[in-house]
């Protein structure tokens, strides 16, 4: 395991299969934390809104449903996390996916002196993840919401729906199985790297973030 100073900024790379709560649990880091989030699919978004040439091939990659090229995602990556001041913190999430993603992510922290890092993963089982997503809707702004009896978002007031692929049972197994396939084999090379914090995302909300919170050493 890397050694690193004792007041280095945390690097939180969180995982979490699609209804294992990641998204909940990862604005509690942000806020106790006062971390920059690193969206690796808000990335892609956001250059593809961008007038230049590389903003336009973002486009064309995005819309047309594939994935960016690896080394094409890690620049996005490497711009968004360079323009973070080295004394604060980062929370990393939808990115990396694949192994070879996380060796790229790996070096290129290294090399910008980011080297206190955890991958939080948040545990959850294939049947609760499929009752939850099978069970949730979500707001326009993002929040997801447990039941689908909302109108309007308690958090915001926001117009509430439910997305096509959480009413879909195939579906929501393809993306369990995308997650089982290709990111927990990330997960475990980063655990050969001693990275690796694993929480039980079957608790209530409450108690997922105590845990998170003692694990990481947050008070």
């Amino acid at each position: 395991m890397e050694s690193h100073a004792k007041d280095e900024p945390l690097t939180v790379i969180l995982f979490g299969s699609a209804g294992s709560g990641k998204g909940t649990q990862g604005d509690f880091l942000l806020k106790a934390l006062n971390l920059e989030k690193v969206e690796g699919g808000e990335l892609v978004r956001e250059k593809a809104k961008e007038g230049s040439e590389l903003g336009r091939h973002v486009k064309e990659v995005h819309e047309s449903g594939k994935y960016l090229p690896d080394e094409e995602i890690l620049h996005l990556v490497e711009e968004k996390i360079i323009s973070v001041p080295s004394y604060r913190g980062l929370l990393i999430d939808g990115y990396p996916r694949r192994v070879g993603q996380a060796r790229q992510l790996e070096e290129m922290l290294r090399r910008l002196g980011r080297t206190n890092v955890k991958a939080l993963v948040i545990e959850v089982q294939g049947e609760e993840l499929k009752r939850r997503l099978l069970n949730r809707s979500v707001c326009v702004n993002g929040h997801i919401l447990i039941g689908r009896n909302f109108t309007r978002c308690p958090i915001d007031g926001a117009a509430v729906e439910v997305r096509d692929y959480d009413t879909n049972e195939q579906a929501i197994m393809k993306r369990i199985q995308f997650y089982q396939e290709e990111v927990v084999p990330t997960i475990e090379y980063f655990r050969t790297k001693g990275w690796v914090v694993e929480v039980n995302g079957e608790q209530s909300v409450e108690e997922v973030r105590k845990e998170i919170f003692k694990k990481l050493s947050i008070t």
